[in-house]
């Protein structure tokens, strides 16, 4: 009984050994090397038994055919695998295969139905779509994400087909698509005003449909020309109107000043107790910030400037160092600069293997004085964040060189940078930038004081260490840059009077601004409810040239009910202002207030 189950045993582990050999054999040719083979084939009328031939003859592929293999190859393929060309010539004349011992065995449909009781083409169909817009290489690394495993994809890129292959439910959700993706396009021109197109390109590039559309700059007249479908069209141009805005531009007011300290301020200024002795009818507030930045909300700009002064006159000798106005481009750095250039000089000495030995003298400049770099961003609601950093430099002491006698320049600086936000018209006030100035003083009678040794007894002389503070003062105005003016003859004092013009016509309407807002934070403050209100409310309005309200005004942002009432109730109050100067012209202007409590 034994023995009879052993020799059972030894037939059931040998058949089974043939059924995976079998098995192997039957399913190894796709994944054999001839699978991996490129065919082109040009095929018109070609009968099915010689198109095997020659794919026999040129792949190496042992192929058996039936009696009743018969039928016409009309084929037009160009480096194609091997195995797609194969099953593409027989499922399009309803033949069938299998796979023994590396013999592909070509039958019809109903003789691989009569022998394995189902149909070659449940397995597999095959469909044919020539594409009219999209490009077949690019649809088809789409469509080949949708297939199955038994599916095949092939491209004939010289008529810009797709050959399928797969069962027929998954055939149809390729053919479906394939007909979204292979939709009529427009193309659509868009002229750029402000953004740069080679700058725009890459991002639209990543909007563009694979294969079917397409987006060509011209950097020369600035222009984007997109192809796609009518709805991917719209979004790219959402997109590019997005980009295509208009350079907004920032008036930097600055004011420099330099206060030289008493002596019972070794530690700086106290600029709380400076705002506590501006007079409160001006409606100055101050907020401590970080970096020693200090906040104004200004009523009037000029006033309250003199008012600060007038406070730094009570710590010590103050002066106005500078006072430049200058216009930046929203993201642009600003630079302005009140400095001496230091001179030193170099010497190269260069020693040639042969000749005589050369040295060559260059003369080197170094910045000494004040430098001032401010970067402005503008937002939608007003808010101008600048990046600011001062540096304030002197020459402490000179190193004596044989190619510079008089000293190369030890140059000590001070510099800070912060950022900081601020709404329109706002003016910042930086200090903390201190440093010491040694002053000497000599007394002596004349002609005696001068005599060598004996003159020490005629002349007194005292040496003076004074702090001095820095204290830059910055107001950022946006201006839209909408105002027309001609331009100035070439004539002999024509630019001067046309440059003082537009700045002065800028000061006028900076300064009308200031008033607006002035009057309304008077009201505002006035008309301030006991229970205590935070936020910031921003309100637009329109005004006539005689300075009466045109209109509601409307809240811009979303605040409490409290605060938003409060801001229209101070606009509506405060009316009528002052009539716009001759700068502003007639007409009505739109103003924007924000009201801010902390």
């Amino acid at each position: 009984m034994d023995r009879v189950k052993m020799k059972f045993s030894r037939y059931l582990a040998v058949f089974l050994a043939c059924l995976i050999f079998i098995s192997f054999a039957g399913g190894s040719f796709a994944q054999s090397p001839i699978s991996a083979q490129k065919i082109t084939l040009d095929l018109k009328g070609i009968d099915v038994i010689d198109t095997l031939k020659i794919i026999s003859q040129r792949t190496g592929m042992n192929i058996v055919a039936s009696k009743s293999v018969t039928g016409k190859v009309t084929i037009f393929l160009k480096d194609v695998d091997v195995w797609d060309a194969f099953e593409i010539i027989l499922l399009s004349n309803d033949l069938a295969y299998d796979v023994r011992n590396d013999i592909v065995n070509v039958m019809t449909g109903r003789e691989y139905e009569a022998m394995y009781g189902e149909r070659f083409k449940d397995k597999k169909e095959l469909a044919t779509i020539k594409l009219n817009y999209a490009k077949a290489a690019e649809v088809a690394k789409a469509v080949t994400q949708v297939k199955t495993s038994i599916g095949r994809v092939v491209v004939d890129e010289g008529s810009n087909s797709l050959i399928l292959m797969d069962n027929a439910s998954r055939l149809a959700q390729m053919k479906d698509m394939i007909a979204a993706l292979d939709s009529p396009t427009v193309t659509k021109v868009f002229q750029l005003d402000y953004a740069k197109s080679d700058k725009l390109n890459p991002k639209i590039q990543d909007m563009i449909t694979k294969g079917l559309g397409s987006a060509r700059f011209d950097e020369r007249s600035n222009t984007l020309v997109v192809t796609d479908l009518p709805g991917k069209v719209e979004d790219i141009e959402k997109v590019i109107n997005a980009f295509d805005e208009k350079t907004r531009q920032v008036l930097i007011d600055a004011k420099i000043v330099q206060v030289e300290l008493n002596d019972k301020l070794t530690t700086g200024i106290n600029w709380q107790t400076i705002f506590e002795k501006i007079s409160i009818d001006q409606t100055l507030t101050a907020n401590l910030t970080s970096g020693g930045t200090l906040t104004i909300s200004t009523g009037s700009g000029k006033n309250t400037f003199d008012s600060v002064i007038q406070a730094l006159q009570t710590v010590g000798n103050t002066k106005i160092v500078s006072s430049p106005r200058i216009t930046a481009v929203d993201g642009q750095e600003a630079k302005i600069m009140i400095a001496t250039q230091e001179a030193y000089i170099t010497a190269t000495t260069t020693t040639p293997a042969a000749g005589a030995v050369t040295t060559a003298e260059s003369v080197n400049f170094v910045p000494v004085g004040i430098q001032l770099y401010v970067t402005p961003f503008v937002n939608k609601e007003g808010y101008v964040t600048m990046k600011i950093r001062p540096v304030v430099s002197s020459v402490t002491s000179r190193i004596k060189t044989t190619a510079s006698p008089d000293g190369v320049p030890i140059v000590k600086s001070s510099e800070a940078e912060t950022s900081i936000v601020v709404r329109d018209g706002v003016t910042i006030v930086m200090g903390g930038l201190m440093e010491d100035t040694k002053k000497r003083t000599v007394n002596k009678l004349p002609f005696l004081g001068d005599i060598p040794f004996f003159g020490a007894a005629f002349r007194n002389v005292s040496d003076e260490t004074k702090k001095t503070e820095l204290v830059i003062f910055l107001t950022p105005t946006i201006i839209t840059g909408d105002t027309s003016q001609p331009i100035p003859d070439m004539k002999a004092g024509s630019y001067s009077d046309y440059y003082v013009s537009v700045r002065d016509r800028i000061v006028n309407a900076d300064l009308y601004n200031q008033t607006v807002r002035s009057k309304i934070l008077n009201t505002a403050l006035k008309s301030m409810p006991q229970e205590k209100l935070t936020g910031s409310a921003i309100v637009a309005f329109s005004l006539s040239d005689d300075g009466s309200l045109s209109g509601e005004p409307v809240m811009v942002n979303k605040v409490e009910p409290a605060l938003a009432g409060l801001a229209i109730k101070s606009v509506k109050d405060s009316t009528p202002f002052p009539p716009f100067p001759k700068d502003l012209g007639k007409g009505t202007k739109a103003f924007k207030i924000t009201l801010s409590f902390e």
